[in-house]
């Protein structure tokens, strides 16, 4: 799959659009008012733009704007609806519309790849977890974390046996837009049956990068067999991808059965992973 698409890595560039986009990182928020969140967006915006300035009362301007007087009050009162105040922490930060070739979409990459790899983001928060099981991880998720403005926390794990990374600041509007890129939420076992989409149209470095984190955070030496090998309860798909995308990036043979993903040890120095 990640083989079929080949192109010079300018061009790869020049094709991709920024991401994550508003739109993908909107539809991560409930808004029970409105089937689209980004009509939520619309009309907060219009009111900013026409009315907000204006001597009309909340009564005459919800009867223009055709929407509950209540909604009016609130944002006369200073409040805003949730996904925007999202987007907007999200732009602040530098997290949204990011360029390919860019630090931040270098990090957020990253980090996606820190999800899948050992980490999880809440169901209920959106608040991503990390897992550090080396030096190198724990040293990589840190420099990307502070790259992205949220800085690091530690914490225990629910399960109360192992120190996880967690954003400083703004957690849930970073986990969002890890998941608007194509990062699981809740458990990967039962719902993750493919990579991110962006990796496919992604130029090299990004994709090895991706790897990196993954193998880093996941492989074990199988010293009697001179390879390593992923541990994988997913689909079919999924594994069949993570093989693509091992062997596309390393160049070494790349197989799998049933429940692992095995490559040859030549992969990690490839990868610069000691």
């Amino acid at each position: 799959m990640y083989d079929s698409l080949i192109f010079d890595t300018d061009l790869l560039l020049w094709y991709m659009d920024p991401l994550p986009s508003v739109e993908a990182v909107a539809e991560t928020y409930n808004t029970p008012a409105y089937a689209d969140p980004m009509d939520s967006i619309a009309d907060f915006r219009e009111y900013q733009r026409e009315w907000a300035s204006s001597d009309l009362g909340s009564h005459a301007i919800s009867t223009r704007m055709e929407i509950p007087r209540g909604r009016i009050r609130t944002w006369e009162d200073g409040g805003r609806p949730d996904v925007v105040r999202g987007i907007e922490t999200a732009r602040e930060n530098q997290w949204l519309e990011q360029p390919v070739d860019s630090d931040s979409f270098a990090a957020l990459n990253r980090l996606v790849a820190g999800v899948f790899s050992g980490g999880s983001i809440s169901v209920d928060t959106f608040e991503p977890s990390f897992s550090a099981p080396d030096a190198f991880v724990e040293d990589q998720l840190r420099d990307d974390l502070e790259t992205l403005g949220a800085g690091t926390r530690v914490a225990m794990s629910n399960s109360g046996n192992v120190e996880e990374l967690r954003p400083r600041s703004h957690a849930s509007v970073l986990g969002r837009v890890l998941v608007a890129l194509g990062a699981p939420q809740g458990s990967k076992a039962e719902t993750v049956d493919r990579l991110p989409p962006y990796l496919s149209q992604s130029p090299d470095h990004i994709r090895r990068a991706f790897v990196r984190v993954y193998v880093a955070n996941r492989a074990v030496d199988r010293r009697d067999r001179s390879f390593h090998q992923i541990q994988e309860r997913r689909s079919d798909r999924y594994r069949d991808e993570l093989v693509d995308l091992i062997q596309d990036v390393t160049d070494v043979d790349v197989w799998r059965d049933e429940r692992t993903v095995r490559f040859r040890d030549g992969a990690l120095s490839v990868l610069d992973i000691e």
